[in-house]
């Protein structure tokens, strides 16, 4: 105890509150994480409330005013708690809390990224959020609000510099303003695209979901009556009130949902702008917040390309870099949920190449001769998820001397969406310049492509059943620090080549990627 508290006065501490402003920060970032975290907690008082308790607008005021008051209250308590400090032993310390104190200590050395964000609220008095990312992971994400945008790029220059010293690989200024620097702007109708084609419908639905029953109330009084009545006299077409109302309230949530959608994505990715430059992606976007976000990539761990079915209706793909992330066999998902992860959201074909090439000159999406899984896959799929299921329903139409051609129907949907599974599962290497890369394609009705250099793999191994043994059959997993790539029944021997080879290149190159 006392050798640390030695240690702790010969450091030169200067703690340093942030501008008063940053109160505006606490109380935005508060009331965003009640609306996402504490609405689902208390949903079920908020069903008694709207189906149980009388003279709701007063008791709404009431709880209102009490969830006003505390918020400001508590988001004050913070901010006066709130210190940092920049310490000459190369690290970052903060400390913050009102009933929890904590104090995090984060070093140089560990940092990943320093991204500056400008909400619009810091707009006019020239402030911004300077977000401090550790080696991907979101719990150890340090947000320090309401610095002035210089103090902020010097922080970033300060931490880059050491890591540079540290890795020994700090260029010479001179030698990159000889760099060719990249650019790609994304126009607010094509980020509009984006809406329809991500699930931000789907979660815009889940957020209506409390609303259900007041929304049928409404449509009952104010909609359904009116439109009854005008088919009633206008038209001579007795409307079947209950149909109707379901059929109105599908639609108008549906056109709401994508609404909402369409408006999510543009205050993310509103004039979105992305440059490359030096190995170093450097991506400008948001409405209400102007967030900057910088990535090496050396720090990308895969690129995935994916179009869903939206988006081979639109001609449109979007890519994603996918830095480390922690949590193991979940790693995928905290990949997807890092707000750190650079999303290109809506791009055509050729520019999906166009920026692929940035990274990979050699990529080129039309050149790419994958090699597809064995056909053995086909027909096993063919028998579980088209013969089986058509042979129930076979039976349930046979049972209850139904139709039996509906199984038929069922079988051709499913045969059909089988195929089109397994002419989406594809891989391919590539060697350019002694470097290895694998591309692995998967998709049904959409597609999916994930690009890797192979010596960022963590692991590489086969999985075979007994049936496939015998046929001479592997199925291959890659495991890396973003998720995974699956490539499902090839040849045992190309399986086990890939696997060594993989392995090899983890084991003998020595460039770091974390």
């Amino acid at each position: 105890m006392n050798s640390a508290t030695t240690d702790e006065q010969t450091r030169t501490l200067h703690w340093q509150k942030v501008s008063s402003w940053a109160l505006l920060y606490f109380v935005v970032h508060f009331s965003v994480r009640f609306i996402k975290d504490g609405l689902l907690n208390l949903l079920p008082m908020l069903v008694v409330f709207v189906t149980q308790v009388e003279n709701k607008l007063f008791w709404a005021q009431v709880a209102g005013a009490i969830a006003l008051v505390s918020l400001l209250v508590y988001s004050f308590l913070y901010f006066l708690n709130f210190r940092f400090c920049i310490s000459d032993e190369n690290e970052i310390l903060l400390k913050k809390g009102v009933f929890k104190k904590e104090r995090i200590t984060l070093s140089f050395a560990r940092v990943q990224n320093v991204n500056v964000a400008e909400p619009f609220y810091f707009i006019p008095v020239n402030l911004v959020n300077c977000i401090v990312d550790a080696a991907g992971s979101v719990s150890q994400e340090v947000v320090l609000p309401g610095l002035t945008k210089d103090y902020a790029q010097q922080m970033r220059k300060q931490i880059f510099a050491f890591k540079a010293q540290q890795q020994e690989t700090k260029l010479d200024e001179q030698s990159e303003t000889d760099i060719t620097e990249n650019s790609l702007r994304i126009s607010n109708k094509e980020i509009a695209k984006f809406g329809l084609m991500s699930n931000m419908a789907i979660l815009a639905i889940a957020a209506l979901a409390p609303f259900i029953n007041m929304l049928i109330d409404f449509l009952e009084k104010e909609i359904v009556s009116k439109v009854e009545g005008f088919y009633q006299q206008e038209l001579g077409i007795m409307a079947n009130a209950a149909t109707f109302a379901m059929i109105t309230l599908i639609a108008m949530l549906v056109l709401m949902a994508v609404m909402l959608s369409v408006t999510m994505s543009l205050i993310r990715f509103y004039n979105f702008e992305l440059y490359f430059k030096g190995q170093k992606f450097k991506r400008i976007a948001g409405l209400l917040e102007r967030h900057q976000l910088s990535m090496s990539m050396d720090k990308v761990q895969s690129i995935v390309i994916k179009q869903n079915l939206m988006g081979r209706i639109l001609k449109r793909f979007t890519v994603e870099c996918l830095q480390a992330s922690s949590g193991g066999a979940i790693a995928g998902v905290a990949a997807k949920k890092n707000k750190q992860t650079l999303v290109l959201p809506v791009l055509s074909a050729e520019k999906v190449d166009s920026v692929c090439q940035w990274i990979y000159p050699w990529f080129n999406s039309k050149k790419l001769a994958f090699k597809r899984a064995e056909r053995a896959l086909l027909y096993k799929n063919l028998a579980f998820y088209a013969l089986f299921p058509s042979a129930l329903v076979f039976g349930f139409c046979f049972i209850t001397e139904t139709n039996s051609l509906i199984s038929l129907g069922v079988l051709a949907v499913f045969s059909g969406l089988v195929t089109l599974s397994y002419q989406r599962y594809g891989y391919y290497l590539h060697e350019d310049n002694g470097r290895f890369y694998m591309v692995v394609r998967k998709g049904m009705i959409g597609v999916h492509y994930r690009v890797f250099e192979l010596y960022k793999a963590q692991s590489a191994r086969g999985i075979s059943t007994y049936l496939m043994r015998k046929s001479g059959l592997k199925s291959l997993y890659i495991q890396l620090a973003s998720g995974f790539a699956f490539m499902p029944y090839i040849k045992q021997q190309d399986a086990d080549f890939i696997i060594d080879f993989t392995i090899k290149q983890i084991e003998s190159d020595t460039r770091s990627w974390m």
